[in-house]
């Protein structure tokens, strides 16, 4: 993970863009957090094995890509365009990243659901919810 997030900030580094350096560095961040919390919980690495084979490694590419036609001075129709286009793909690789994000969070929103459940169950079953239809009148 250190090497990945190492190989981002590095990629980020060489942007001359600052819009394009903001978008670079939101990817590190959420990616951050990311293995944060896959180092925490190992079952959560499962979900991320195309996060790191495939999303990870085409942002990494675009990013250095970026920085490579950038760095040519030269604003050709070819230059520019890819540019444009690389810019577009980076808006979508941060949603794409935040839901990875909050996709790691599924499990764990599904658990705290059904232990919600059963707790209002057994507090309805035990008559302790405050609906048992008895009121004190002041």
């Amino acid at each position: 993970y250190e090497k990945l997030l190492r190989q981002l900030h590095q990629a980020s580094s060489a942007l001359s863009d600052p819009v394009m350096q903001e978008k670079a560095a939101r990817l590190e961040q959420i990616s951050a957090r990311i293995f944060a919390l896959a180092e925490k919980d190992a079952s959560k690495q499962e979900q991320l094995r195309k996060f790191i084979s495939y999303y990870l490694p085409t942002s990494l590419k675009l990013l250095n890509t970026y920085a490579q036609l950038d760095s040519q001075g030269v604003a050709g129709e070819n230059i520019t365009r890819t540019k444009q286009s690389i810019q577009r793909s980076l808006d979508l690789l941060v949603t794409a990243f935040e839901n990875q994000l909050d996709k790691l969070f599924q499990s764990d929103a599904l658990d705290v659901s059904a232990d919600i459940a059963a707790l209002e169950g057994m507090l309805n079953l035990d008559g302790l919810s405050g609906d048992s239809g008895f009121s004190v009148q002041p």
